[in-house]
């Protein structure tokens, strides 16, 4: 007994660890400062991490960019869009070239090796390291960029638009009006720019594969195309630390939540939690949780609150099986509070996705189920063209009168928005209203392509000062036997 009492306790110790270091990005910030010290080699390695220690934890969240776009494109109008919803500096070619006074576009020999050279003076020289930058029309190839990468100019993500409409109408607005004209027909141009922009694109694409993003420009403006591309730019990418997924889906009934989650939990060897599930399983031991379910469902005929509900869902989420594996929640949380109180368990979920269904759909959907009475198995009226009466014997589960369902989905239109609102930007809405294998698709990418999104969503004051814990007044005069024990001065170095 004692023995299994202490594996909890271990295992309980290891998620509250592994939680905590995912709010903090500890991975992360010691991801880039390994990245530093390769690129730097400093010869103290030790105080170059005490130093660089005060700003990796700002640069963590700085967007750096680099936007691969055709030669006709408004790259400047886009770059100036992005600059306004993010803050970077745009950085464009005839910036980096005005210390060499080259107008040329071709790239000449030693050309690379300078303009790598001034974007990493301007870089260590710190003026750009609380707003971030946006590399335009440079790097152009993959040898020159190979040259950044080299001297530690390492972008967080880059951005390829992909075009298919003519060259003509890329100037002002993104139109699609020739959906017929393929990129194909782009490689046939006799512009020179054209092509050589096609024959390094795939160099491109390699060199910077791990923080690709491709961007269907479509019929959108540049204003629209510049907010969808900050969007992009906000959510960080994957570098390969350690993570469990913990999901939770959410999403009204009859918008395929079930469905995805047991796909998502075969996918990614995840556990599947159902909150109604467990709560009937809950409801059925005789345990205090148990009885106390019962009181509020039997006899006052209520749902139980969310300091209730709550414990239901971290007993199951702290079982060994999650711990080990990571999960998927689907059916809580189904109001704000019970989202507050999921992020403060000691494994709260890290991707938080909202599944948008019309309301007709879900209702059609759920008042057009029937099941097999003797094998259990589900029917769509709707979609079943042919029903054996004398082999299969259906039934409407109690949980889809049509009483009951116009309730449940009342009750999610009521409080999806300021769950919304709360989860903020750690969280994505999928567009459900698809087909199954594109929903599929989109929540994949999004599981694979993202990092742990969670930080607190709880906003915390700040810490209070006491003043008996101030030991001395910074107008008093030092102390002559500290002055004797400080240390030689430690080199000072400039980051990248």
């Amino acid at each position: 007994m004692a023995r299994q009492e202490a594996e909890k306790r271990t295992r309980t110790l290891n998620a509250q660890f592994m939680a905590y270091l995912e709010k903090h990005r500890i991975y992360e910030l010691f991801h880039e400062i390994a990245t530093q010290l390769v690129l730097k080699k400093p010869d103290d390695p030790i105080v170059f991490m005490k130093q660089y220690l005060e700003l990796a934890k700002k640069r963590l969240d700085i967007p750096k960019i680099i936007l691969i776009a055709p030669p006709g494109f408004d790259k400047v109008g886009l770059a100036k869009v992005l600059q306004e919803e993010l803050g970077v500096q745009p950085l464009t070619l005839k910036d980096l070239r005005d210390a060499f006074s080259q107008e040329d576009d071709d790239c000449r020999c030693g050309e690379s090796e300078d303009l790598a050279s001034t974007m990493r003076t301007i870089l260590e020289s710190g003026i750009l390291h609380e707003s971030g930058w946006l590399l335009v029309d440079v790097p152009r190839t993959k040898a020159e960029a190979r040259i950044f990468q080299r001297l530690g100019i390492i972008p967080t993500h880059v951005i390829q638009l992909v075009v298919s409409c003519e060259p003509d109408n890329w100037k002002n607005v993104c139109t699609d009006d020739t959906n017929n004209q393929t990129c194909n027909q782009m490689k046939t141009s006799k512009d020179p720019k054209t092509r050589r922009y096609l024959k390094n694109l795939q160099g491109l694409r390699e060199a910077y594969a791990h923080a690709l993003i491709e961007v269907e420009v479509g019929i959108r403006t540049i204003d629209e195309l510049g907010k969808d591309c900050a969007k992009l730019a906000k959510m960080r990418k994957h570098c390969g630390v350690p993570s469990l997924l913990r999901i939770a889906l959410i999403g009204s009934r009859g918008s395929g939540c079930t469905t995805l989650a047991q796909y998502l939990a075969e996918r990614f060897n995840l556990v599947h939690i159902d909150y109604d599930y467990i709560a009937e399983q809950t409801r059925l031991q005789q345990n205090p949780l148990g009885e106390m379910l019962r009181l509020f469902e039997d006899k006052w005929g209520e749902r139980p609150k969310p300091e209730i509900r709550i414990k239901i869902v971290e007993k199951f989420i702290s079982g060994y099986e999650c711990l080990k594996r990571g999960w998927v929640l689907t059916g809580y949380p189904k109001v704000v509070e019970d989202f507050k109180l999921l992020d403060l368990i000691p494994t709260p979920p890290n991707r938080v996705i909202f599944l948008e269904v019309s309301g007709n759909v879900c209702r059609e959907r759920l008042l057009n189920r029937r099941y097999n009475i003797d094998t259990g198995s589900k029917h769509n009226l709707s979609t079943t063209k042919y029903i054996d009466k004398n082999d299969c014997r259906l039934g409407v589960h109690p949980k889809d009168y049509r009483l009951i369902v116009e309730r449940d989905l009342q009750e999610y239109e009521e409080n999806v928005i300021e769950m919304m609102k709360y989860a903020g930007e750690s969280a994505i809405k999928i567009d459900a209203n698809q087909e199954e294998r594109v929903i599929r698709e989109n929540v994949e990418a999004f599981l694979m392509r993202s990092a742990p999104s969670w930080q607190s969503r709880i906003p915390r004051p700040p810490p209070q000062i006491d003043p008996m814990d101030i030991e001395y007044e910074p107008d008093d005069e030092p102390i002559s036997k500290v002055l004797n024990n400080i240390c030689t001065c430690e080199p000072k170095y400039s980051f990248i």
